[in-house]
């Protein structure tokens, strides 16, 4: 369970929170732990030019996830002793726009103690802010910056315990204190419903493509017919039934519908990996995970073929009606 302030920025809390708030958490029935978060805006002297520095301090893992590294220096089960000897870890973006590399790996910030280096343990996958952000232990935090607050809380659910129940006891025990609280299958459930809402230009653009496609081979095969009207008139003059005529049209037309999926499949993803790893790094620093299915390949290709046969429906029943007298005339 998740509690915030309210905020018009979704992907980060920077509200100031009494920390006694989490005593109260702690304090509700069916809480195994509370984990506090954090986050403020801090000056990096190094990158004038640059925004300030989002700072987000945790007391501990603030969720159940395996958390992806760029590159790191420490095997995974020692991340919260590296953190709280005071190494920190910086999100891909941050290390992009900033030139953070393993050899490369420190980042000076100025903190209530002046200006302190702190070293990058690791770089990892984040797509919160495209300006990045530096990700420390609270307890190093609280040594550099005189702060009492909090911004935001991880709660921990006792095992056996009812996550309703929990969440109506720990929604009472906030009242009055402007704190919002939910769940984490809520929270999930809504940030999927924003990315179906971003990528709905996405479908709409494949659909799209699927119909100029469509409209393409369909144009070419009617372009085809009467160029080689003639051609078809012999074809019927020696001996090809309607059938076997319309049968060669949809033969023509899968065929072409399997050339154009073969050539897209090579030039897709080639434009995916330019995409991920060019267009994105350079507009927001982040480079995502590229995932390649055969189901996904096997799809696009079917929707080559089944397009172009589709398109290839007309043409072949106007060929039916095909005089063969008429054909041999043509020029």
């Amino acid at each position: 369970i998740y509690i915030a302030p309210p905020n018009l920025v979704a992907n980060q809390a920077t509200t100031d929170v009494e920390r006694s708030v989490a005593d109260t958490v702690r304090a509700v029935e069916g809480i195994a732990r509370v984990e506090v978060v954090r986050t403020v805006q801090v000056m990096a002297p190094d990158y004038p030019d640059l925004p300030p520095v989002t700072l987000t301090a945790a007391t501990g893992q603030a969720d159940d996830a395996k958390r992806n590294y760029v590159w790191s220096i420490m095997p995974p089960e020692e991340t919260w002793n590296v953190l709280n000897s005071g190494k920190v870890n910086v999100s891909e973006p941050f290390a992009f726009r900033r030139g953070i590399t393993p050899e490369n790996n420190t980042i000076t910030l100025l903190t209530d103690r002046g200006p302190q280096t702190f070293e990058v343990a690791g770089v990892y996958y984040d797509y919160s802010t495209d300006q990045g952000v530096v990700f420390m232990a609270d307890s190093v935090y609280r040594r550099y910056w005189d702060d009492p607050y909090i911004s935001s809380m991880a709660t921990f659910l006792a095992p056996g315990a009812d996550i309703d129940e929990t969440l109506a006891n720990i929604r009472t025990a906030l009242e009055g204190t402007n704190l919002l609280a939910q769940s984490n299958v809520s929270l999930r459930s809504g940030v999927f419903t924003v990315f179906e809402r971003a990528f709905a230009i996405t479908y709409a653009l494949q659909l799209l493509a699927t119909l100029v496609a469509f409209i393409g081979i369909l144009s070419a095969l009617m372009a085809l017919q009467i160029e080689n009207t003639r051609q078809y008139g012999t074809m019927r003059a020696v001996g090809l039934t309607p059938n076997q005529l319309s049968r060669f049209t949809m033969i023509q037309t899968g065929l072409m519908g399997a050339v154009a999926g073969a050539l897209a499949l090579p030039i897709g993803l080639a434009l995916a990996l330019v995409l991920i790893y060019v267009i994105n790094v350079r507009s927001f620093g982040w480079t995502m995970q590229l995932l390649l299915q055969p189901r996904d390949f096997a799809l696009a290709f079917g929707v080559a073929v089944i397009s172009a046969l589709a398109a290839g429906i007309y043409p072949a029943q106007r060929l039916k009606a095909l005089v063969t007298a008429r054909a041999l005339r043509a020029e």
